[in-house]
Formats: C-alpha cells, structure tokens, sequence
C-alpha cells in the first residue's frame, strides 16, 4: 500500500489517499470519503483483489461516524469498464473453463460489491467521466446521486458475450428507467450517453465538460454535509424502500442465472475468443 495526494489538486481540503490493488480510498476534512479506481491500463475493469478493496474501504466506512458522504470514481478518462474479462479468460483458460463453484465465486463477488456500495447509510455520489460499461454501469447506479460528464456513457454488455446483467442491474436500471427503456439496454446493449441519461432519469447531471465535474460534486457534497446525517439516512433507506423493493430478489435471479451462464458454451467460447486476441 502506498499513500499520495489526489492528482487533481482541486479538493483543497483531501487528506491523504491510500492505494492498494488499483484503488485509492480516504476521508477528506469535511467526512467525505473518496474512492477512486486507478486501473487505466485496463480503462479501470475491476478484478477481484480492486472490487475486494472497495468492499472492505465500504465495510469500514460504514461504521466510521466520520464520515458524511461517498464519492465514487475513476481516473483516467474511465469510470469502470466492467469486469477485467482479460484476467478472466487468463483463468479460465489455465482451469479450461469455470466450474460451477468457480462461476458463483464471481457473480456473489459482484453481488457483494454493490451491496457493499448499497449498504453505506450515507449518500453515494458516483461521478462520471468516461465509460460506465458492465458490472461498473451497474456500481454507477447503485450510488444515490450521480454525475457525468458530456462524454460519459452507460452500456450493459452481457448479453454479447452470452452473460446477463448483475450486480443489482436488473432492479437499478428497470427501477430508474422503466421496463422498455431498461429492456434496450439489457437485451439489445443499447448504449445510453450521458445527455440522454439525463434526460431519461438515470443520472441527476451531466456536465460538458469532464473538468467541471469536481466543482458540481464539491457542491453537492457541501451541501450534503451541511445536512443532519440522521435525516439524510432515514431519508435515503425511506426511498430505497420505495423504489428498490426487488432488489433482493434481483441480486438471488442474477447469482442463480448468472452462475448458468458463465459456465456456456457460448460465454466460453466469447472469453477463449478474448484470450487469443489478446496474444
């Protein structure tokens, strides 16, 4: 682990961040707890040891009284491009292919990610700059409050690779969108920019430019740790009880699909196809 300042030098009040396994995390003055994943050799997928970091960074901010607010990112021009798919077809071709406990050690290891990021009391704000493709479309939207930047965009891929969403996706993305909206997206991969994400009720805005992106997020975290954080939590679990009543049952349908899938014919055949153009 090794610790240094956030690169930006625009959040004036950040102590310092801590790195390990391709994610920054620390608390700033203020109680706002920053996360930032820094894989850009790989546009910021996440592979086990980067989504175990996160966990654990979430699991004790949840119970540090510290902390007022959570913003979740990414460097580099990428919010998350999902998965490390690379790493996986790496494994599954040194294993010749997932078994069934192999398949549900993945998929429950999403799963636990975004119930990490979803358990937190305080709002999340996920700032956007880039791609938000896979399992990170999924963690963009399991934040309270989110924001991107003109260039960003949300893409569930799946079903090109023989997969179906999870981490939650199947309720986030119906529950903010709609049924025949968040059909396109999961059926057909319809890729979703940010204007029209907007738009459409998924994210709370959009910036034109990725540079304005941190002073929208500085005012938003102001004014959410100039709240009681009591009223902020019950206030969050009150309507994530009203909008998100499925989502138990959506993470217990993706683990349980999910797992099936990724030991197909047809996903085996998409990751072997990776690995060899990749060499």
């Amino acid at each position: 682990m090794v610790c240094g300042n956030d690169k930006s030098g625009e959040k004036e009040t950040m102590t310092q961040l801590e790195y390990a396994d391709g994610i920054w995390g620390g608390i700033d003055e203020a109680g706002v707890a920053w996360l930032e994943i820094d894989r850009p050799e790989v546009l910021n997928a996440l592979d086990g040891a980067a989504s175990g970091r996160i966990i654990a960074l979430c699991d004790a901010w949840r119970a540090d009284p510290r902390v007022r607010a959570v913003v979740i990112s990414g460097r580099g021009g990428a919010f998350c491009a999902g998965a490390d798919v690379a790493g996986m077809a790496s494994a599954a071709s040194a294993k010749g292919g997932f078994d069934e406990a192999d398949s549900r050690a993945i998929i429950e290891n999403g799963s636990r990610l975004v119930g990490a990021v979803r358990a937190l009391p305080m709002p999340v704000i996920a700032a956007i700059d880039g791609p938000a493709v896979g399992i990170g479309a999924s963690l963009a939207v399991a934040a309270d409050l989110i924001y991107a930047s003109a260039r960003s965009y949300f893409l569930l891929t799946f079903v090109r690779i023989g997969l179906m969403p999870d981490g939650a996706a199947t309720a986030t993305f119906a529950a903010s969108l709609g049924r025949a909206r968040a059909n396109s997206m999961a059926l057909l991969g319809e890729k979703l920019c940010a204007t029209e994400a907007f738009e459409v009720g998924l994210i709370n805005g959009v910036i034109e430019e990725a540079e304005g992106l941190d002073a929208v997020v500085a005012r938003v975290t102001a004014k959410l740790c100039a709240s009681s954080p009591e009223a902020l939590a019950l206030t969050k679990a009150a309507l994530d009880a009203a909008t998100l009543p499925q989502y138990d049952g959506a993470i217990d349908r993706e683990i349980a699909g999910q797992t099936r899938l990724l030991q197909s014919p047809q996903f085996q055949a998409a990751i072997a196809a990776f690995a060899a153009a990749g060499r």
